[in-house]
């Protein structure tokens, strides 16, 4: 299959209709996690959710191929307001490895005004680690967000 239709919308507020594309994508990607680890509970991520959009200058990004929604990403700005927080990349399995991360990644970052962009990893993730490295991230530390979180890494990118 290819993703020759492939469209990416840019959001500034959480619409419900936002709201609930992000909830479904989310319920399908973390499908196993979801019943089995509080942290990573739909309605958890929804409390990160919520506690995301509510900053100025919420940013979201959601791409979908023909009426398939495939993924999304959002971010904030961080308090310093010179770091773009990415707060989730999500895509459903289906339309992993055919670039459309990037895609959106690329669509997101290019709205954004701060000088560097920070991610977090999962640490029990270095593939993962690793794709971020090749689109230019750096590592950065680690940090425990959340007393419950697993520890993640922390990566950098400059944006200016």
């Amino acid at each position: 299959m290819t993703v020759d239709l492939l469209t990416t919308s840019h959001y500034d507020h959480l619409t419900p209709t936002v709201r609930r594309t992000l909830l479904d994508v989310y319920s399908d990607v973390y499908a196993d996690e979801i019943t089995t680890n509080p942290f990573f509970s739909l309605e958890r991520f929804e409390e990160r959710l919520d506690m995301h959009s509510s900053v100025t200058g919420w940013g979201c990004v959601v791409a979908e191929v023909g009426d398939a929604v495939a993924g999304f990403t959002y971010g904030r700005p961080e308090r310093d307001a010179s770091t773009f927080g990415l707060c989730e990349i999500m895509l459903r399995e289906e339309w992993r490895g055919r670039g459309i991360a990037e895609v959106m990644h690329s669509e997101l970052m290019g709205q954004r005004r701060e000088e560097r962009a920070r991610l977090l990893v999962r640490r029990e993730r270095p593939r993962i680690r690793a794709h971020y490295e090749s689109w230019g991230y750096r590592h950065a530390g680690e940090t425990l967000p959340f007393p419950d979180s697993p520890l993640y890494d922390v990566m950098v990118l400059d944006l200016r």
